[in-house]
């Protein structure tokens, strides 16, 4: 029996078309997500897939669509069918029904939720009727597929609210089940590889408890993050697969790696090829650089993201007294230095905002202006201490 093993993975896909005539709501997030692009982006990601040669499978990270909304997914569901190679769908918090505002929402259309996924994706993506599955892979190697999300009615039952629909849950079934399938994979002497859509440990310092965003950013590690750490620990997992951030990243904690695919629908619109050979994986990023309806994409998706994450941040510190008045300027500098993009693309190790982009400011505007270069600078800090999450080697055993 072979001990190779090659992955294709592939982040949030985000599928969205038009439900009418003019409809502008594609564009409820411009820059992160380009739901206009979603069909194009996903069929250039499953034509490069199928170019490859000796793929084993494909690992979908989940969020299929744009709020799950059927004629969405029926959309999904026929372009990934294209694959060439089996694939394994993850779901993500856009795969269950949402709650939106109004301007956003289609009128009137259906929306699958967790039971009303599964039905529709067994046996193209889902091997049954449930979102937490097992997969032999090649060789020794076992996919561990978890589900991370909770309904609505869920979440009220475990006493959260709507606030809450985008965060990562892992309840005590699921952990019972997840320690039950890792010891048979231990047993068994398989080597056990986890799939889960939202993050399991940090990947980037606003998530660290004592930082000034870490209340902004927590949504994207499940809450039982410290939980699962240890079971992966204890049954000597090395390798956890997530998507949900739209970046390409990666952290190393409790012996194992938690790697962060990038989302199809969003810069730097990159997949990942995993190639196992004799227990040590070897990561590859592979961006898409072509597309028919847009003549250089990755510096146009650049420029896409930074302008969106732009007026973003100005519409926050707009809402803040102190900053209110330097909107525009901190906002220019955070688009000059190009910050969120080397964010999404895994090139942020070592960035320092440049001086010369610092608007000039006294009393309490110069020190509200520092500490805005200070978080940012601190995330070039944090990122120059961790891997390269574009070339990677893990090793999966011992």
């Amino acid at each position: 029996m072979s001990n190779q093993l090659r992955l294709a993975i592939i982040g949030d896909l985000h599928v969205a078309v038009a439900h009418g005539e003019n409809d502008e709501r594609l564009e409820i997030d411009p820059g992160r997500k380009l739901h206009g692009l979603s069909v194009d982006l996903c069929e250039a990601t499953i034509a490069a897939i199928n170019a490859e040669q000796d793929i084993d499978a494909a690992i979908i990270l989940g969020d299929m669509t744009r709020d799950s909304e059927l004629f969405n997914h029926e959309v999904a569901a026929k372009l990934v069918r294209q694959l060439n190679v089996p694939f394994h769908i993850v779901a993500g918090n856009h795969d269950m029904a949402r709650k939106r505002p109004e301007t956003s929402r289609y009128p009137g259309v259906e929306v699958l939720d967790r039971n009303d996924f599964c039905d529709f994706y067994r046996g193209n993506g889902l091997p049954g009727a449930t979102t937490r599955y097992v997969v032999p892979l090649p060789g020794d190697h076992t996919l561990i597929v978890m589900d991370s999300n909770l309904t609505l009615n869920e979440l009220k039952t475990e006493g959260f609210d709507e606030s809450s629909q985008d965060d990562g849950f892992v309840l005590p079934d699921q952990l019972a089940w997840l320690e039950q399938v890792l010891s048979h994979c231990r047993d068994s002497g398989h080597v056990p590889i986890v799939a889960i859509h939202h993050t399991v440990m940090d990947q980037s310092p606003a998530e660290e408890s004592n930082h000034i965003l870490s209340r902004i950013f927590r949504y994207w590690q499940v809450h039982q993050a410290a939980r699962l750490r240890e079971l992966f620990s204890s049954y000597g997992v090395k390798l956890v697969l997530s998507g949900h951030i739209h970046a390409q990243s990666v952290n190393v904690q409790d012996g194992f790696v938690n790697l962060v695919t990038s989302a199809a629908v969003s810069y730097p619109h990159a997949w990942r090829l995993l190639h196992i050979e004799d227990g040590i994986c070897s990561v590859e990023s592979r961006p898409l650089s072509v597309l028919p309806s847009v003549r250089n994409l990755q510096y146009a998706s650049r420029e896409w993201m930074n302008e969106g994450m732009g007026e973003m941040i100005r519409q926050k510190v707009s809402g803040v007294p102190l900053l209110a008045p330097l909107a525009d300027k901190l906002t220019l500098m955070v688009e000059q230095s190009g910050w969120w993009p080397r964010f999404s693309d895994g090139s942020l190790s070592g960035f320092r905002v440049d001086p010369g982009l610092i608007p000039q400011a006294g009393g309490l505007n110069l020190m509200a202006i520092r500490q805005v270069v200070g978080v940012l600078d601190d995330y070039g800090r944090w990122k120059s201490e961790r891997p390269d999450p574009s070339q990677l080697r893990i090793r999966l055993r011992g």
